[in-house]
């Protein structure tokens, strides 16, 4: 068997101008195909040929190869290939590609020209026709025995009909006295209904003049107790009031609390509150401008998937934010303007896809391991020519168009240190060499960088 390869980058057949195929081969040309990541997650793969007479043949690809049917192999010439993917919901095509076919010097008695579904056709029909005759006498006693049981079992269902509406019947009449029953029981509950609004009317004044949560928070300063108790099963507080907490601790916090949302007003230090603590899925805070360290936040912090830190103005430090935090998907903030360390912030956040936010690292000091095994990450932004350190994104595989820009462009003019891809990545991004030179260029030359792909 001849195998010849082909290169699948998105809806692009690449490599048919590499080789030509000589006429009337059968059963022994293979199209091996290459696939990258975009046709990855398509099951099912066929590869379509048209000859020259416009006739088509569809083969199912299998372990990436499809074999060349002779049937487009007949004359010297070309004939056209396509390739298409089904996932039972989705369809990716690719565009047409042109294979040469060469002219070669086996007589016609040795060529092939009945296709194989022809003989597998008479071949059935003689089967089915012997078959019959020798089970005749046979098929006729099933027949038979099949309009017998057919009798009985239409007796059967009429018998089941009679019952059913026998059981209807009875039905119906237990759910008449149910709801003369219900409708006793329901006069009773509005009756109680109306003297409970008439007693809530009576109180509505007062709770209208005391906030219940803000009364429970305003007695509650301490970080050593918890500001939930949350019972036993997971509970969610999007809106807490702690505008009066001046401290927080692990200990604040259940392990079956699912969401909450803070004001730290009156906070400056707001780091490992939930380092090690499982549970937490998403946390919202407010007023966190006066906050100067988010330090080791979410450090192995295994559960947390949406973090919103709001305004960062004041935050000097994200040393191991969220160190290990796997489940991590989503990070939102604002006015990221004195951070000074970003050590392992993100490290090992490996399904973290999105970060809503721009980085402003012109005073950055620490971007040691900043991104690694981020391999899910493929939205993030930095403010221009303000990147001064040696910064890397090695396991970012999947970083989109604007990002990777984005990163370029917010390397400083004035300092230079390496700044680093994934090849993987790089080349996803920018399809052409021509391209990729043109970035390689920018980065090194007009930025004074050194990029590593790796």
């Amino acid at each position: 068997m001849i195998t010849y390869d082909l290169m699948l980058e998105k809806q692009r057949l690449l490599g048919a101008d590499r080789f030509t195929l000589a006429a009337n081969a059968n059963e022994t040309l293979c199209l091996r195909f290459n696939f990258d990541r975009h046709w990855r997650c398509f099951d099912s793969k066929a590869a379509v040929f048209r000859n020259a007479s416009g006739e088509y043949f569809i083969i199912e690809i299998t372990s990436n190869r499809a074999k060349v049917p002779w049937e487009v192999l007949t004359q010297k010439g070309s004939f056209e290939l396509s390739v298409i993917g089904f996932d039972g919901i989705r369809t990716i095509t690719s565009d047409t590609a042109e294979l040469i076919v060469s002219e070669n010097l086996l007589p016609d008695e040795y060529k092939t020209y009945s296709p194989s579904e022809v003989l597998f056709d008479r071949f059935r029909e003689e089967c089915i026709a012997e078959a019959y005759v020798k089970y005749e006498d046979e098929i006729k006693a099933l027949k038979a025995e099949h309009v017998k049981e057919k009798l009985l079992l239409g007796e059967q269902i009429a018998q089941a009909h009679r019952q059913a509406e026998e059981a209807i019947d009875a039905k119906e009449t237990e759910f008449r006295n149910f709801k003369t029953q219900n409708n006793l029981v329901l006069a009773d509950l509005n009756g109680q209904i109306t003297q409970l609004k008439n007693t809530l009317a009576e109180i509505q004044p007062k709770a209208e003049n005391w906030d219940m949560v803000d009364y429970a928070i305003s007695v509650q300063k301490s970080s050593t107790a918890p500001l939930w108790a949350g019972g036993t099963e997971p509970y969610s507080l999007p809106m807490l009031n702690t505008c009066l907490i001046s401290g927080f601790s692990s200990g604040n916090f259940s392990a079956n609390l699912r969401e909450v949302g803070l004001d730290l007003s009156n906070i400056t230090t707001f780091g490992a509150v939930f380092s090690n603590k499982n549970g937490i899925e998403k946390l919202t805070l407010r007023n966190t401008n006066k906050v100067t360290s988010f330090s080791n936040l979410f450090e192995v912090c295994k559960t947390i998937k949406e973090v919103t830190l709001g305004d960062i103005r004041s935050c000097t430090s994200l040393t191991r934010f969220a160190y290990e935090a796997s489940n991590l998907e989503k990070l939102t903030f604002s006015n990221m303007v004195r951070v000074q360390s970003l050590e392992r912030a993100f490290c090992n956040c490996l399904v973290l896809k999105e970060i809503d936010g721009e980085f402003n690292l012109l005073t950055a000091t620490d971007l040691t391991g900043t991104f690694i095994n981020c391999c899910s990450l493929e939205t993030i932004r930095f403010k221009e020519k303000t990147i001064r350190k040696t910064i890397g994104f090695l396991s970012c595989i999947n970083l989109s168009r604007q990002s990777m820009l984005s990163i370029v462009e917010g390397l400083s003019d004035e300092v230079s240190g390496t700044v680093t891809f994934s090849v993987y990545a790089f080349e996803n991004v920018f399809e052409t060499q021509e391209e990729r030179d043109e970035i390689i260029d920018y980065i090194t030359e007009t930025k004074g960088w050194i990029l590593s792909l790796g």
